[in-house]
């Protein structure tokens, strides 16, 4: 079952370079940002708000682009999103 599960995810990958592309520069931009400001916990807040929004919104465009977006990937990226949020804003107290 799991590597049924691998040979899907890399599928998936394989077939939606551009959309991975854009996850992985959106992610690194993240962490390039975030050990060059961390110390500034404002900034770090503002940053990891636009990150997540940023996830937020590319989980949607890759959904859509492949016809798979419902209601319950919306939310499944939203919490995400916010869980992800609430989690790395503790660390900056």
């Amino acid at each position: 079952m799991q590597a049924k599960l691998d040979n899907h995810m890399i599928k998936d990958v394989l077939e939606n370079k551009l959309d991975y592309s854009i996850l992985a520069l959106i992610s690194g931009t993240y962490l390039v940002m975030a050990y060059r400001f961390q110390t500034d916990y404002s900034y770090l807040f503002d940053l990891t708000l636009g990150f997540a929004l940023g996830y937020f919104l590319w989980g949607i465009y890759h959904h859509l682009r492949n016809h798979t977006l419902h209601i319950r990937i919306v939310l499944e990226y939203f919490l995400v999103s916010a869980l992800g949020l609430v989690i790395i804003s503790t660390l900056f107290v």
